[in-house]
């Protein structure tokens, strides 16, 4: 039976003394003597850095991991072929599922994932200090590192399973009975390191990216970003003065938000579409972000993109292809670009793939497949540059209907709704007379790609439009003139309503993603449409800000995406700081509207007005941070987890109850303990979960 992490006989494994990622992979494990000598090099000590950062890799821009930290909350839904279905609709439990991808949480591979980083951290904070061929600057950077990762992983870890154990020194004996530490101890480890990795960063004086040990690693402000982050969150979820030794919490997270603002160098795109735009992905470029994770521009690097393997399998056990997408051998990366598209690419008979007599208007682009034979012209359309960045057109998250509304309620005057969400699909010019089932859509203004990205960063306005997404109440008289207009010209799809509706209904609270179950045309009495594909699951604006919107030649369609993934970054500091104020009795409303005020279209008024409360901060971050990995923590720690499910999220609205506010630890995990317990669980009046017996041993996450 595989033992827990935190007793696995892990030691050494990772950092095998080789500075690329690729190489030490296949390394056998390190111990005693032999991790004494490999240690003691400087290639042996760069690989051990590199590896800490690996694990990284398996989380951030990874489909299963999008699933636990955005998804199953107020701004997303599910679509047609998502792979997580049970856990969004809180139907999950706690067994491993191994390699299965059809639905499947992951919680087993995650909960090995960071605890095999955290014993790399571990095995780093041991050895750095005892190299002898290093010096006393490259150690401190080091250690800055190693301090910032065991945080990040841990502050990952107690937010998904509330109490666990927790290991501060490399693991080299396996231990079956392990102790669930409390969350208020473990929160303190973690702000105990990241004022560690401060400190060394600033002995080694890295205090930016470009002075960071690597492409893409933290620096003084990314542990610093950090800690506010952690400290909003313990006090959000634990109470102001829940961890003994940091005083007011609240206090402890504007202070370092304050910092980060004023003094870290990093500033605001006057564009919001400028904060995404894939000449700006990386790290080092982006002027916005504080840290974020690094994948390398070559995506046949394969393994150098990936997570680490398993230590299954005698070290080369590898994760489930959830998480790696395209397994080791090849193109690694993030996949984030494939997460939030619909099936624009052959989505229905109206507007259908090429092959198909005078009805070729869409089709995903390929190597040596770019082009579309115009029906009016004869000739070949190049559509590689304006398609690419569309994505493959898969079907795994929507943006749920109250998304959707609270962006639309800002587009008048916020750029965060331009640069958010899809709304349309658009066509070259040339390729207007190729959809026979919409004869006038030549009829429309068509904006030269070019120019469109210039006006706003991106080729997603250009064209014209052959399939649009409208907020409108389709049977509303508004929506009714609307499709009139469209009729003929483009294929519309209201919220809801009219012809073609994304969801069953107008009110957030009971709005499901249509489903058509049988050909469309017979739903909605258009014989045009032939195909179930047209329904609200597999045919709904999208969220464009990470798509690649740079076409690569050698990429015309991506698999996976080279962009950075940013974990931290500018706007989330005026969040924190804002919420911070919130409970301390500060000028909250003043530093949202600082916030709006960057992200205000030019020449509007964008500022907000009236009394601030938690809703009014979860709105604005809702707006700014959706699909980032935070929505799912940002409703948990804030106690608001199952009224904004059930206000806002009719997939998962049925089934949440107060044990979702943890994930269950994985079955496979608590069958190898021997000192298992059980414990019970239940809410205060203040919306704190609280066990109801103390207990030393390892339990169940109750419920489960």
């Amino acid at each position: 039976m595989k033992k827990i992490l935190s007793m696995f006989f892990v030691a050494a494994t990772i950092g095998c003394g080789l500075a690329s990622c690729s190489d030490f992979l296949e390394e056998d494990n390190k111990t005693g003597e032999t991790a004494d000598l490999a240690y003691n090099t400087v290639s042996g000590i760069d690989g051990l850095i590199t590896a800490a950062y690996d694990y990284t890799h398996g989380w951030w821009g990874k489909e299963p991991s999008l699933g636990l930290a955005e998804m199953g909350s107020d701004l997303f839904y599910f679509g047609y072929d998502n792979k997580q279905k049970s856990m969004l609709k809180y139907d999950i439990s706690p067994e491993a599922l191994g390699n299965n991808v059809a639905d499947n949480p992951c919680l087993d591979q995650y909960w090995e994932m960071f605890y095999a980083g955290v014993d790399v951290c571990n095995n780093a904070l041991k050895y750095v200090p005892e190299c002898s061929v290093i010096d006393d600057v490259k150690k401190a950077a080091y250690l800055g590192d190693a301090y910032f990762l065991r945080a990040l992983y841990y502050s990952q870890m107690v937010a998904l399973w509330g109490p666990i154990p927790y290991n501060s020194e490399p693991v080299n004996t396996i231990n079956n009975n392990p102790v669930r530490m409390p969350e208020a101890e473990v929160y303190a480890n973690i702000l105990s390191d990241l004022k560690l990795s401060m400190e060394n960063y600033k002995k080694a004086n890295i205090m930016d990216a470009k002075s960071a040990t690597a492409n893409g690693r933290a620096y003084y402000y990314s542990a610093e970003a950090l800690y506010a982050r952690v400290a909003l969150y313990a006090a959000s979820w634990l109470g102001a003065t829940a961890v003994s030794g940091f005083g007011n919490l609240y206090n402890e997270a504007l202070t370092a938000a304050n910092d980060v603002i004023s003094n870290s160098g990093a500033k605001f795109y006057s564009r919001f579409s400028d904060t995404w735009n894939m000449n700006n992905e990386e790290a080092t470029t982006n002027t916005e972000n504080l840290f974020a994770v690094h994948y390398s521009n070559d995506l046949n690097a394969g393994r150098d993109n990936c997570v680490p393997y398993r230590f299954s399998d005698e070290g080369q056990g590898q994760f489930n292809s959830l998480i790696t997408r395209t397994g080791y051998g090849r193109n690694g990366g993030s996949v984030s670009l494939l997460m939030f598209v619909s099936l624009w690419n052959n989505g229905c008979d109206d507007i259908g793939p090429n092959g198909q007599k005078n009805n070729s208007v869409f089709f995903r682009m390929a190597a040596g497949k770019t082009t579309i034979k115009s029906a009016s012209t004869g000739k070949d359309v190049e559509c590689a540059k304006y398609y690419s960045p569309y994505g493959r057109g898969f079907t795994r998250y929507l943006p749920s209907l109250y998304l959707w509304k609270i962006l639309d309620e800002v587009k008048e005057t916020d750029q965060r709704y331009n640069g958010t969400l899809l709304t349309s699909y658009r066509i070259p010019k040339d390729l207007a007379g190729n959809a026979a089932n919409y004869p006038k859509m030549a009829d429309q203004e068509f904006k030269d790609y070019d120019e469109a990205y210039k006006e706003d960063g991106n080729y997603f306005n250009g064209g014209g439009i052959a399939i649009l997404y409208s907020i409108l109440d389709g049977n509303s008289a508004e929506g009714q003139a609307l499709q009139a207009e469209a009729k003929d010209k483009y294929r519309l799809q209201f919220a809801f309503g009219g012809d073609i509706p994304v969801y069953t209904s107008g009110d957030p609270a009971t709005a499901l993603p249509t489903e058509g179950g049988k050909a469309v045309s017979d739903v909605y009495g258009d014989a045009r449409y032939k195909s179930e594909k047209i329904e609200g699951r597999r045919s709904y604006p999208g969220i464009k800000k990470f798509l690649d919107d740079q076409y690569k030649e050698e990429y015309p369609t991506f698999d996976v995406s080279y962009r950075d993934i940013m974990v931290l970054r500018l706007a989330e500091m005026y969040l924190i700081k804002a919420e911070a104020e919130l409970a301390t009795g500060g000028n909250a409303l003043a530093t949202i509207n600082q916030l709006r005020a960057a992200r205000a279209i030019a020449g509007k008024d964008n500022s907000i007005s009236g009394s601030v409360d938690i809703e009014t901060i979860l709105k604005e971050r809702a707006l700014e941070l959706c699909g980032e990995y935070q929505r799912w923590f940002d409703l948990k720690r804030t106690h608001k987890l199952i009224d904004h499910v059930k206000a806002y999220n009719a997939q998962a609205s049925k089934n949440i109850a107060i044990k979702h506010y943890y994930r269950p630890i994985p079955l496979n995990e608590m069958e190898a303990v021997t000192n298992r317990t059980d414990i019970t669980v239940q809410q205060d009046a203040g919306g704190v979960i609280q066990y109801t017996t103390a207990s030393e041993g390892m339990w169940q996450n109750p419920g489960y």
